[in-house]
Parts: C-alpha cells; structure tokens; sequence
C-alpha cells in the first residue's frame, strides 16, 4: 500500500555569503592598467564562486 506525505517540515541555518569589499583594488595599492583588469575579473570569479556554493 502507498504512503503519501503531504507536508515535509526541516530546519535549514543558510550561510551568510561573504561581503566583497567596495574598495577598488587599485586605490589600495598602485598597479598597472592590466595588473587591475586581471584584479577584476579574480574578483569576479570569487564572487560567482561563493555563490554557486548556496545555489
């Protein structure tokens, strides 16, 4: 014989995803044109990896 549930209940804590800081990589520290580009997309990268660990 069948069993059907009708209603599941858990209790999942997220994770707060981590803050990228406002601050420009390049008013930090002086770097190149090229050297800051490269800056930006690892940022990116960071980003989108942080959160493809909550999706």
């Amino acid at each position: 014989m069948p069993v059907v549930i009708n209603e599941v209940v858990t209790d999942i804590t997220p994770e707060p995803v981590p803050a990228i800081h406002a601050q420009a990589p390049q008013g930090a520290t002086p770097v190149t044109q090229p050297e800051y580009e490269l800056l930006q997309t690892l940022n990116l990268i960071q980003e989108r990896q942080a959160r493809l660990q909550f999706d």
